[in-house]
């Protein structure tokens, strides 16, 4: 089963997706910042034609992981939330 965890340091942080068993963990990070304006917070991301040498665990799993992440973040800290798509990046959005 997958998780998400979210470490903070100020403004910033990283939020850490984790699947596998207690044996063996697989984590992607990633930065995220708060936003300005309607935007909650940015998440960055490797772009898809980086993502399989980035993680080659997860290969052929961006799309699958990083809505996983969005939906979760959401989910937990802006259920009122939009989520807007960029290419190596999304944001939560105001609604």
């Amino acid at each position: 089963m997958a998780k998400i965890n979210i470490k903070t340091q100020g403004r910033s942080g990283k939020v850490q997706y984790i699947e596998g068993s207690i044996f063996k963990k697989n984590t992607c990070e990633f930065y995220w910042e708060f936003g300005g304006a309607d935007v909650i917070v940015t998440v960055w991301f490797p772009a898809e034609d980086k993502w399989d040498a980035q993680y080659p665990w997860a290969s052929g799993r961006h799309k699958e992981i990083l809505t996983f992440v969005a939906n979760e973040l959401r989910r937990t800290q802006a259920p009122s939330s939009t989520i807007k798509w960029e290419s190596d990046r999304f944001h939560l959005v105001q609604a």
